[in-house]
């Protein structure tokens, strides 16, 4: 949790509206799904386009190849490319004719030419269906066209065209998106057909009444206006938002540049936390942010599912020390699913835990303003498969971990079982982790590199209590077959009961050394390969290297992912 009042960045607040209107042009992304053959129809002739949509750094590029007949009735292909702007389903192509050479052993490259024809516009309004608006040499004109074939095992999800928005939303600033404001109490679907605004904080179902589930279609795109716009699951209802590797659901800001430019995803839950009074059995705790209640004694419950998910550009400062993070877990239940989840340029934490016992999988943190992966209140779930990468120029801790902030000792105390963690550190970075105010923690499995403070701290006498000796350990604090490599590896001090040095030394197949990554991934020959070991779990796929990842052909981020090259 940040503790420090937050400068806001003037351009954001200046150009909210503008930038929706910019970035909010359309009902979703033009993406690798589109690519194949596309006609005007078995009446036209037989003309149509080449179309490939490939990623780069830049961005989608939608490439073009178009054969067509010029005005003497001559068979011409047109040819050229453009970057797709993020959240667009229209593009603008300048195209080029080919002219002089011919194919053949006689083929001579000097003898070709490109000359420029003119451009199109091209406008999908679903994955059959689609525009072309075109200008050149040739005269100008808009023709229809449908998909004829794709590629085998392309999976394009937007099957309807636009209408109209549903009665539970409102008509959005552009064409193509809707709005959703106050609470919504019944079960809904969110298609992958429309952007879908939010209009201040957005409630799915009362507290523990009124319980909704909010569907999400793959390839969604949900879009915070602003700081106050947050969506925000209730106890007792859920949502149910599982993309595919190709069609991620995206929720992000209106400008996609800067931390904090909306407020982000919270869940809360009915699951167990800590911080009552002893010998309460339905404890309860108020977030911290918002003011809304959450936790309580249904450990199992289930508030839905993630799944290839991302989260960008959110977090803020509702109020001093107290914040809103990219992904908000409140006493959320192990019957939740959460798995292939990424949260990008959060302005406070990636992720957070307030107790509960939620299990997450396959998660990646990038460029997370304050720390990665931060939990407290009780939460005992598990967490397999984290990327953290903090960014060069700012960022935190890449875990922080708390028991209970104010009473270090509070039942129950939180200890989760965590295995296959990769966290990268930069310069301006703190400790790879915070171990504090009475935590527990089960780490297997995990490399911590590249922190600019210590790899591995311990503080507050609860914690170390908890832990026991390097001679004695209570198996409730521990770290096995792990790795450091930080410019100081641990934040010894002889003020402690122990040594956090100790503490690592005592336990089996820990090691101080390079980890040689290349990256995120392991570089060939690393040690990280075959240096880890199965944790006796059945939450956990069997796992016997170090760090998220088994070997640099093993990267499950592929695809689905941003901001990672």
């Amino acid at each position: 949790m940040m503790r420090k009042n937050i400068l806001r960045k003037v351009i954001i607040v200046t150009a909210l509206i503008g930038g929706l209107n910019m970035g909010l042009a359309h009902a979703f992304n033009i993406n690798g799904t589109f690519t194949g053959n596309w006609w005007e129809g078995p009446d036209k002739s037989g003309r149509g386009f080449l179309l490939e949509v490939t990623e780069t750094d830049a961005g989608n590029v939608l490439i073009v190849n178009w054969f067509t007949f010029n005005d003497s009735g001559q068979q011409i292909w047109l040819n050229g490319n453009a970057v797709v702007d993020s959240g667009s389903n229209s593009v603008t192509v300048p195209l080029l004719r080919k002219e002089g050479g011919q194919f053949g052993p006689g083929f001579q490259a000097g003898q070709a030419s490109d000359i420029n024809w003119g451009e199109a516009t091209f406008t999908f309004q679903s994955c059959d269906q689609g525009q072309v608006s075109y200008n050149g040499q040739d005269g100008s004109g808009t023709l229809e066209i449908q998909n004829l074939t794709r590629p085998q095992g392309t999976q394009c999800v937007v099957e309807e065209p636009f209408t109209a928005c549903p009665a539970f939303a409102s008509a959005g600033p552009v064409e193509g998106s809707c709005v959703l404001s106050g609470t919504i109490t019944s079960d809904v679907t969110l298609t992958n057909n429309i952007t879908w605004v939010l209009g201040g904080g957005v409630f799915i179902g009362g507290d523990n009444t009124n319980s909704a589930t909010l569907h999400v279609e793959p390839g969604t795109t949900i879009l915070g206006q602003g700081v106050s716009d947050f969506l925000y699951i209730r106890r007792g209802s859920k949502i149910i938002a599982q993309g595919t590797p190709q069609n991620p659901i995206i929720f992000t800001g209106p400008l996609e540049q800067s931390p904090g430019e909306w407020g982000g995803l919270v869940i809360a839950g009915n699951a167990p936390v800590n911080g009552c009074n002893e010998g309460v059995e339905f404890c309860e705790q108020v977030d911290e942010a918002l003011t809304t209640p959450y936790g309580g004694n249904n450990p199992g419950e289930s508030s839905g599912a993630l799944k290839y998910v991302q989260i960008r550009y959110a977090g803020f400062e509702v109020r001093p020390d107290q914040e809103l993070n990219g992904l908000t877990l409140l006493g959320v239940g192990s019957g939740t699913s959460i798995d292939y989840v990424q949260v990008h340029a959060g302005l406070d934490d990636g992720v957070e835990m307030f107790g509960g016992t939620v299990n997450l999988k396959h998660i990646v943190l990038t460029d997370i303003g304050d720390d990665s992966m931060d939990w407290g209140q009780g939460w005992q779930g598990k967490a397999q498969f984290v990327l953290i990468r903090q960014a060069a120029d700012d960022g935190d801790r890449g875990i922080e971990a708390d028991n209970n902030e104010d009473d270090f000792n509070s039942t129950p105390r939180s200890k989760p079982m965590i295995s296959n963690i990769t966290a990268l550190g930069s310069a301006v970075s703190s400790n790879g982790a915070l171990l504090r105010r009475g935590t527990g923690a089960n780490i297997f499995n995990s490399v911590f590199t590249g922190f600019g403070e210590e790899c591995l701290n311990i503080d507050s006498d609860a914690t170390f209590t908890n832990a026991g000796t390097p001679a004695s350990l209570t198996g409730e604090l521990t770290i096995q077959n792990s790795y450091v490599n930080c410019g100081v590896n641990f934040a010894d001090s002889g003020e402690d009961p122990f040594l956090v040095s100790d503490w690592f030394n005592a336990q089996a197949g820990n090691v101080a050394g390079n980890p040689q990554l290349d990256g995120y991934l392991p570089a060939e020959g690393s040690p990280l390969s075959t240096g880890g070991a199965p944790v006796a779990d059945g939450f956990f796929d069997y796992t016997d290297f170090v760090g998220a990842f088994r070997n640099r052909y093993d990267d499950w981020t592929q695809g689905w992912t941003i901001a990672l090259d």
